[in-house]
């Protein structure tokens, strides 16, 4: 690991321009652990200028930085990658939170309250990202994942693979009790996921469904289809720059949010019963606080080229993944 640690070359986030856009996304291969920082004292990252953004925008002072595309359709498809890239770092963050939890005997209270907010996080990025009508869905976002793959599907994503397994981990491990707010959380993302497959997709027929089922290709390739399309590069990044980049998703999540709504659609999130409906409304009624308490944990984690470390504000949160 010393030898690896030396290799890295720290990944600086630029600082934020007036006009936000999709940089490429830097992730370590999947299963792998971001790197020690090859040159803390010099592993300068933006945190705390994007974390004032994300805080003018969550006290209703819209930032005049990080502008989202004012074209709609721009905009729809803005919001899908900086969205999903966001959501690839949740998930990374909450693989890394369940596989603590389905390993410690007794998990910290802490440890089940930031997993179940992940999952809140993740929920707020599904209603941001399809925030748009089924018909503008169709002509923008669905064209263009057809244009990539005839069959492409959120299944070949890398970094949500390992989920579903820690979940099924972090059950047998414990009683169901002790994980009943991670649940909880993770049965209203479900739902809020099915309304919005519902509510794009009327017909409910994907796009790997509508062509038969997976390809007869190595999970590989669908993987590097996957990345390709959201501009994820895969390759040894630190932790500072993990966190950095998603902290600047989050930030532009938050600022198009403060300018311009968490939904662009009207359109009511369709089948949602009467308490997923409620767990809806909270998490829209959130959704700032949401994306600036997880903002604020990753700004904790960068490191400060005038201190040489890494700060942790008092915070137990890690982004080890």
């Amino acid at each position: 690991m010393a030898a690896r640690t030396q290799s890295v070359r720290c990944h600086q986030v630029a600082a934020a321009p007036r006009t936000g856009r999709v940089e490429n996304l830097l992730l370590t291969p999947s299963g792998e652990n971001d790197l020690r920082c090859g040159s803390p004292a010099a592993c300068d990252q933006p945190a705390r200028d994007d974390l004032i953004l994300l805080r003018q925008a969550a006290t209703g002072t819209p930032p005049v930085r990080l502008l989202a595309p004012g074209e709609p359709d721009a905009r729809i498809r803005y919001r899908w990658a900086v969205g999903h890239h966001a959501a690839f770092g949740v998930w990374r963050l909450l693989a890394a939170r369940l596989r603590t939890i389905a390993d410690t005997a007794s998990p910290a209270g802490s440890a089940i309250t930031e997993a179940a907010r992940l999952y809140d996080v993740y929920s707020v990025l599904f209603l941001y990202t399809s925030s748009c009508s089924p018909e503008r869905y169709d002509a923008t976002v669905r064209a263009d994942m057809i244009a990539c793959d005839p069959a492409f599907s959120g299944t070949w994503s890398r970094d949500h693979e390992a989920v579903p397994a820690l979940m099924h981990r972090m059950d047998e491990a414990h009683d169901a009790g002790l994980t009943r707010e991670i649940k909880r959380a993770a049965r209203l993302n479900g739902q809020i996921h099915m309304a919005v497959a519902k509510k794009l997709v009327p017909e409910g027929v994907s796009l790997l469904q509508q062509e038969g089922g997976p390809p007869h290709r190595p999970a590989s390739a669908e993987g590097d289809l996957y990345d390709e399309f959201f501009h994820v590069r895969r390759t040894a990044t630190c932790r500072c720059a993990f966190s950095a980049q998603i902290l600047r998703r989050l930030t532009q999540v938050a600022t198009d949010m403060a300018h311009h709504g968490l939904h662009s659609s009207d359109d009511p999130l369709p089948g949602l019963g009467v308490k997923a409906a409620s767990g809806l409304r909270r998490i829209e009624s959130s959704a700032h606080q949401q994306l600036l308490h997880l903002a604020a944990l990753l700004a904790s984690e960068t490191c400060r080229a005038d201190t040489g470390r890494r700060g942790h504000a008092g915070s137990s949160f890690s982004t080890h993944v």
